[in-house]
């Protein structure tokens, strides 16, 4: 071999030993109806072509081009090997001249630019393979266009998880790519920008990626925005009027801009933005309550009286909830909840969706009580400034805000009473449908809000129970829907519609743009950018820290029940004087707080509601006859804390006389109240619950351990629970 022949083919080991091991060539096969199993592709060369011209092998694939990427099988039978002769035709009968010419990929990029400018206007696709079969159905030509772009686009290698991930990106890109052949296919690039305008990104840096043909300018967000808020009023006018015959159900709540805790300094004050914000929900297949019954008007407002989770899931998505209004405005007295009603008051005169219809609000105290006095200022004084369609309005207590109000207070009585109450109220209660459960827990937690002092729901549930047992009395329909519907009956929508608003908006932005912010959420009810590439958010807590948790909470638990076991006989009172059990205690007599052994002083408010009646249990003794509980007598003790004979307990008819008083007394004090304040002119700004403490401590303890700690620690918690345990029958 000569020296420039050694000199060649050293070059060429040193070119081949520097080229990329992954393969090129990915396919697929450009032979027609290709039916040949394999993984190996090669690249048509002109050399190649050449070849299998001279063998006369093109002739049944006259479509053949340098650059086309075939199989190894059929490169093989084409390029390396002689094709059979044909034995019974001639060889023009052979050639596949009605079989289109496959389009390029430049041909077929301008035909999917064409499919999704006549799609412009419709929701933009993010999902691949619904990407994809939108193409094939609209395009024959485009039918495995998508397929061909992952296969040049994702290496072969990839895990099958980043693979699922890029097929997310191809599609971005594709859009991209038909926004760059035509401008006005923008849909992606609208999307992109909603989303980077509700995250906080600036003008600036919207218009910026804008020149760089990722999204569109942020004149056309404001616009588009603008376009949705002036729009509005059509779409609830028509949602009205396709829900004439089905029970609507409405949230009304304020709305301010404050995102955490800030208050006016030296420097600057304090520009929160308050808005009246108004929610419809249409309830499918249920007709709606109509004021008239039995031929005369029920006041429904305003009377004297001197399992099911997973099965009704669907009930409570989003899907038929409109959002009717947002205004700029407070909701602290009777006229701001009229002016907030009259964003549905002013669809019915043109819609008539209220005319002999019952409208019930979900609401708070504050709009359950403005609503009632405006009601009864209607009917009792006739005042002209109350809109006539406030017969219509039947205010509604709110599930979450009760639940949320029974866990804001510290609580005693683990777990005979009120841990199970706040987590079920609406956790599992109201959420399955269980009327009567739901019912009963209502009420059960008016008994502790009465132990509390609460001054709001100590009438709240009040009302509510008033009005049900009322509609039960008269058998008016309205109770019957609330008890098929009753996850209806909920004041989510508005909640969630807040929610929405305030992750999407900053604490700067102004009314105009929370209320276009909140109308473009209402239109779009999801993002599809968000729903496909935004991170999805993990739960906090692993399974090793929620069985941590759990095993300190059981060692935790199991110290206080022995420690009560232990000093059973030591509960005294701090009080050192005891009233005579025979004679009425007067109010200022009873105790204030007794002490415990293992939680020491605690306020009677937290006892059981025995304690805070004026007969507080005696200490063994029966709280009826009040002799002496002896061992060998068959005695009770329930869970208000009274104890007694059994003879004595049936003899007051199976009932604990004492509690029974105190609720009577409760109900009597409350309702009176709560009937003289609808009657009164005053606002209730005064009167609202202030019992509630916005003081906060943080703890900035941001210690950190290793994991080989943690897992000592949660050993050594396990060790020490498992001992506990079996020290128990030694108590």
């Amino acid at each position: 071999m000569s020296n420039n022949k050694r000199a060649k083919y050293s070059n060429f080991q040193k070119t081949r030993d520097k080229m990329p091991k992954s393969k090129i060539n990915h396919g697929p096969c450009s032979i027609y109806n290709c039916n040949k199993s394999s993984n190996d592709f090669r690249c048509l060369s002109n050399l190649a072509i050449r070849k299998a011209s001279a063998k006369g092998n093109l002739r049944l694939y006259p479509y053949l081009q340098p650059g086309y990427q075939i199989c190894s099988p059929h490169y093989t039978a084409i390029v390396e090997n002689q094709l059979p002769e044909p034995t019974s035709a001639p060889a023009q009968a052979f050639i596949p001249t009605t079989l289109p010419v496959k389009p390029s990929i430049g041909d077929q990029i301008k035909q999917m630019t064409s499919v999704l400018y006549t799609k412009r206007h419709d929701n933009v696709i993010l999902d691949p393979n619904e990407f994809d079969k939108m193409l094939k159905e609209t395009d024959p030509n485009l039918t495995n266009f998508f397929a061909d772009m992952c296969a040049i686009l994702i290496p072969r290698d990839r895990s099958p998880y980043n693979k699922k991930e890029d097929r997310k990106k191809i599609v971005a890109i594709l859009y991209l790519m038909a926004g760059i052949r035509n401008q006005h296919v923008n849909n992606f690039k609208l999307e992109l920008a909603l989303y980077l305008a509700e995250s906080g990104i600036t003008c600036d840096a919207i218009n910026a990626l804008s020149s760089a043909g990722v999204s569109v300018t942020h004149q056309t967000v404001y616009n588009y925005k603008k376009k949705i808020a002036d729009e509005h009023p059509i779409r609830v006018k028509k949602y009205f009027d396709e829900n004439k015959n089905n029970l609507c159900i409405y949230n009304l709540d304020d709305y301010h801009n404050i995102h955490e805790n800030r208050r006016p300094d030296c420097t600057s004050l304090s520009s929160a933005v308050h808005l009246a914000t108004c929610v419809a929900k249409s309830v499918e297949k249920s007709d709606p309550v109509p004021i008239i019954f039995n031929n005369k008007i029920e006041q429904l407002s305003i009377h004297f009286y001197d399992n099911a989770i997973e099965e009704r899931k669907e009930e409570r998505k989003m899907k038929g909830a409109m959002l009717v209004g947002v205004k700029e405005q407070q909701l602290h007295s009777m006229q701001d909840f009229l002016n907030a009603l009259n964003i549905v008051f002013d669809y019915n005169k043109e819609i008539g969706h209220l005319d002999g219809n019952v409208a019930p609000i979900v609401a708070d105290w504050p709009g359950q009580r403005y609503i009632r006095q405006a009601f009864t200022h209607f009917h009792k004084k006739n005042e002209n400034s109350i809109p006539k369609e406030i017969v219509s309005v039947v205010p509604l207590l709110g599930p979450l805000h009760v639940a949320l109000n029974t866990k804001e207070q510290v609580i005693m009585e683990l777990l005979d009473n009120i841990v199970p109450v706040s987590l079920d109220i609406y956790a599992l209660l109201f959420r399955s449908g269980s009327f009567d459960n739901y019912v009963e827990t209502i009420f059960r937690i008016w008994t502790f809000a009465l132990r509390w002092h609460r001054k709001n729901y100590n009438k709240a549930p009040l009302a509510f129970l008033s009005d049900l047992f009322y509609w039960e009395k008269i058998e008016h329909p309205m109770r019957k829907a609330i008890k098929k519907n009753l996850v209806q009956f909920n004041d989510y929508w508005v909640e969630n519609m807040h929610s929405r608003i305030r992750a999407t908006t900053s604490p700067k932005d102004a009314a105009d743009n929370i209320q276009k912010q909140a109308y473009l959420l209402d239109f779009h009810k999801y993002s599809a950018f968000r729903e496909m590439f935004s991170t999805t958010k993990h739960y906090p807590y692993s399974p090793r820290d929620l069985k941590f948790l759990t095993t300190k909470t059981c060692i935790f638990l199991i110290s206080q029940f022995q420690e009560i076991y232990r000093k059973n006989e030591e509960t005294n009172l701090v009080s050192s004087k005891i009233p005579s059990p025979l004679k009425r205690r007067k109010k200022k007599e009873l105790p204030t707080s007794y002490n415990l052994p293992t939680l020491g002083e605690i306020d009677i408010t937290s006892m059981p509601t025995g304690y805070s009646t004026l007969f507080p249990p005696l200490f063994n003794n029966c709280d009826h006859c009040y002799k002496i509980l002896n061992i060998n007598d068959q005695t009770i003790i329930l869970i208000c804390g009274h104890g007694f004979h059994l003879e004595c307990y049936n003899s007051m008819e199976k009932k604990c006389r004492h509690c029974l008083n105190y609720y009577k007394k409760g109900i009597w004090k409350n309702v009176n109240a709560f009937l003289n304040g609808l009657n009164s002119e005053k606002n209730f700004d005064k009167d609202l619950d202030d019992d509630a403490q916005e003081d906060t401590e943080e703890d900035n303890n941001n210690s950190e351990e290793t994991e080989i700690d943690q897992l000592n620690r949660q050993e050594s918690l396990e060790l020490d629970l498992l001992n506990r345990i079996s020290e128990i029958n030694s108590w």
